[in-house]
């Protein structure tokens, strides 16, 4: 990994995080102050922060495994239908590797943020929002620092791609909709399956997390991913690669296997399923549109028809 010095060479260009390794420590600085300030605000607080973070850690690791046996799978496919040549030129390909450790390393980190031990101050909190706000602050330093990239590449604008629009308004709508709908008939044909909506639960489904999934897994995994593989395909007129089949198929798996703040592991087949399919058209209205604002919006769908289905039908 390069990393970029100072000179005025490199003022004002375009640096993605597979070119410098300078964001790779500053992101990691949000993290430790609320790991140091668990320790000390918590009575014997270090052995339940450790504790949560290796928790974390084994999770990450289980995703990143995910990760490198999908890219194994799509190489040994890329194999068959167009010759080991082709396939050779992947898999030896630095560019291939940097990416895939980037990746990784993003990977880590949400999910240490995620599962980190909560401070105090979130004890009144219902959802576990430190995560969450965690994830956004290390993300604002790892955008910050590559600003171009994170504008050029990883979508952080808002502008969209002209002709996109429509199509993007349309899925959002149809998604939220059909969630709304299935939501109120599904409590119709059995009042048990009614429950209560309080407010921070629609706050916590229209705003951060869903956010913070999107910067991470689309704007900044799917960005290097697709620079590194490229988008050889048009689906629905957006161009996709093989990033958003790695990013999709970690998504699911993220969603599919879990683990719980006290360490406790569970697996949700149709959880990691709905993630694959979500994440696949996440991707798609990312790449349609080349902005991440889109993307969370199609992400927060589901979730709020599912809050106003609940309301509906209440």
């Amino acid at each position: 990994m390069r990393i970029l010095g100072t000179d005025s060479g490199d003022v004002g260009r375009l640096v993605r995080p597979t070119e410098t390794g300078r964001w790779v420590v500053p992101v990691l600085v949000p993290l430790a102050v609320v790991f140091v300030a668990y320790a000390w605000i918590v009575p014997d607080g270090l052995g339940e922060a450790t504790r949560s973070v290796a928790v974390a850690t084994a999770w990450a690791l289980t995703l990143i495994v995910t990760l490198l046996v999908t890219l194994l799978v799509l190489i040994l496919v890329t194999a068959a239908r167009r010759g080991t040549a082709a396939a050779r030129q992947v898999a030896g390909s630095p560019g291939t590797w940097l990416a895939v450790a980037v990746v990784a390393y993003l990977v880590l980190l949400t999910a240490v943020s995620g599962r980190m031990a909560p401070l105090p101050v979130f004890d009144a909190l219902d959802r576990h929002w430190q995560g969450k706000v965690l994830d956004l602050v290390w993300l604002a330093v790892l955008f910050g620092m590559l600003h171009r990239w994170a504008r050029a590449e990883a979508g952080l604008r808002l502008s969209i791609t002209p002709g996109s629009a429509r199509p993007a308004l349309l899925t959002i709508a149809v998604v939220f909709g059909g969630f709304v709908g299935l939501t109120a008939l599904a409590v119709a044909l059995d009042p048990s399956a009614a429950t209560a909506v309080g407010a921070e639960q629609v706050a916590y489904n229209a705003t951060i997390p869903n956010l913070t999934e999107e910067l991470i897994w689309r704007a900044a995994m799917l960005a290097v991913l697709d620079r590194a593989f490229g988008t050889p395909w048009v689906v629905l007129g957006a161009p996709v690669g093989w990033g958003v089949v790695l990013t999709s198929v970690v998504f699911g798996a993220g969603h599919g296997l879990l683990v719980d703040l006290d360490g406790v592991w569970g697996f949700n087949v149709a959880g990691g399923l709905f993630a694959t399919v979500m994440g696949l058209a996440l991707g798609w209205i990312w790449a349609r549109t080349g902005s991440v604002w889109p993307a969370f919006l199609l992400h927060c769908a589901p979730e709020l028809g599912v809050d106003v289905g609940m309301l509906v039908a209440g």
